[in-house]
């Protein structure tokens, strides 16, 4: 117990550190990076039939999914910030919905679709490092 204790604390310093010294792009890199891990944990959750590992995992992916759909800037990224909150919303809707059916095909679909937006947000910053 006192191991997990440490790990966990460790684990909480080198989020922070993170956090600490990241910008807007990088911030939401972790959050990506946040939201797959969550959904990954869901995922082995249902495979071994833990539900309280399950039900944390899920609500921690529906967090980052408010807290990705709430930064999003509608003014300088119409186009692409409208179709985002769409996908946002499918998201958290299909997140809910699998409590009720198909519970591992729904978050697998849901981490495909947020694992492809977020390479191409960690492709953005990549070239906008290039560029500067």
């Amino acid at each position: 117990m006192l191991h997990k204790n440490a790990l966990k604390a460790y684990t909480t310093v080198e989020q922070d550190c993170r956090v600490e010294g990241a910008d807007r792009h990088q911030l939401v890199e972790i959050l990506f990076t946040e939201l797959i891990g969550s959904l990954d944990r869901a995922l082995l959750a249902i495979t071994t039939g833990d539900r309280v590992v399950r039900s944390r995992a899920q609500t921690k992916a529906l967090t980052i999914i408010v807290a990705l759909a709430g930064s999003l800037d509608f003014e300088r990224g119409e186009p692409v910030a409208t179709t985002l909150a769409k996908i946002y919303e499918w998201a958290r809707r299909e997140l809910i919905a699998a409590n009720k059916d198909k519970p591992a095909e729904r978050i697998k679909e849901v981490r495909r679709c947020m694992a492809d937006i977020a390479e191409a947000w960690s492709m953005i910053g990549k070239k906008s490092s290039k560029a500067a």
